[in-house]
């Protein structure tokens, strides 16, 4: 019973991998490329230190984008602006430490982190005080917010933090001591080279445990509660005495304070600097996380690490294809979230299967 509880819930978003997979097979063939290399591709990204390496990188700020978006959802609001949140939080960090570059590492990693996290909280803020006070929809003004938000952090880039001796559209480089220790040094204490030459680095467990907490403040906590009151019935919420207006604002912060995040896995664990289009849509691919766990904090995990592993695998056929770019993930990403939006009617079809029996 309970295992088939489980392929009920798993059914829908396994089917979407498997078709996804299916039809970029096929598009590999009319590209005259053979499919094999798309398996090769992901056995490269999973079963060699290198691809690990990267795909845990990559999977570090989907899992923190798909937790913004879906805490949103939950809410029954839906935050579009993760992009531009994530840059304000990568921002405040080089902003901080080149203002404070003399604090001692136990203050500057917690110094840089928050300022993260409220570079982005604020950002999300000015979402959620124009939903809640003046009634304009979130959707349109994270749009319009992300455009502001990646101008304003490009003109920081070139101009006020700009690194005037390279020619690279960079910032000046933080002190050491805001700098995030890559796995590769705890690999190294038990004489292992494992992720040696990644980029992966300790914010991919802040991450997790971020996800952990996340799933308790949403399922264990009153105020967890009220926000999915809202999200289920607002009517019935506000009768019942929970505030729309507090519980807007408050879950736009939270969302942008998780966006705020990916700075940290950037700035402090790996370019040690900010660069123009450090991004390649996190923000936004962050939503098709969201919706392939349907939401659920720990279930984003898993989702997170399927698009890590998506991207990384398209830079390894880009490396072993001549008729192949880098773009395929674009597409196999896309393909995903249009099955995962037809999402329930596999999910109906698994249902009348175990209520049926196989042999019905």
């Amino acid at each position: 019973m309970k295992t088939g509880s489980v392929l009920k819930h798993l059914g829908g978003p396994l089917v979407a991998i498997l078709v996804s997979g299916l039809l970029t097979s096929l598009l590999l063939l009319l590209l005259g490329e053979s499919p094999q290399i798309l398996w090769e591709a992901f056995t490269s990204t999973f079963f060699n230190s290198f691809g690990l390496g990267y795909t845990l990188f990559y999977t570090t700020p989907l899992l923190l984008t798909g937790l913004s978006v879906a805490l949103c959802f939950h809410a029954g609001l839906f935050n579009i602006g993760a992009e531009g949140q994530l840059h304000l939080g990568a921002a405040s960090i080089v902003g901080v430490a080149l203002l404070m570059p003399q604090l001692p590492w136990y203050f500057a990693v917690p110094t840089g982190i928050l300022s993260s996290m409220i570079g982005g909280a604020l950002w999300g803020f000015i979402a959620g005080f124009l939903k809640a006070k003046r009634g304009s929809h979130e959707v349109i003004v994270t749009i319009l917010l992300n455009l502001i938000g990646i101008t304003f952090v490009n003109y920081l880039i070139l101009y006020p933090f700009k690194n005037t001796q390279v020619q690279n559209p960079e910032t000046l480089g933080i002190a050491k001591s805001y700098f995030i220790p890559p796995l590769s040094s705890l690999t190294a204490l038990f004489g292992s080279e494992l992720f040696r030459t990644t980029p992966v680095n300790f914010t991919l467990f802040f991450s997790l445990i971020v996800a952990v907490l996340c799933h308790i403040f949403l399922f264990h906590t009153a105020k967890g509660f009220e926000l999915r009151a809202l999200g289920q019935n607002t009517s019935a919420a506000r009768f019942n005495g929970i505030s729309l207006t507090k519980n807007t604002l408050l879950v736009f912060a939270l969302s942008g304070a998780l966006s705020g995040l990916v700075g940290v896995n950037e700035v402090m664990g790996f370019q040690h600097k900010l660069i123009e289009g450090f991004s390649p849509q996190y923000g936004f691919t962050g939503i098709a996380v969201a919706l392939m766990a349907r939401n659920h904090p720990l279930g984003i995990i898993l989702a997170a690490l399927l698009f890590g592993a998506i991207h990384n695998g398209a830079r390894e056929i880009e490396f072993a294809s001549e008729k192949i770019t880098k773009e395929i993930s674009i597409l196999m990403e896309a393909l995903l979230v249009i099955l995962i939006a037809g999402n329930q009617y596999f999910i109906t079809q698994f249902n009348r299967f175990f209520k049926r029996g196989p042999h019905d």
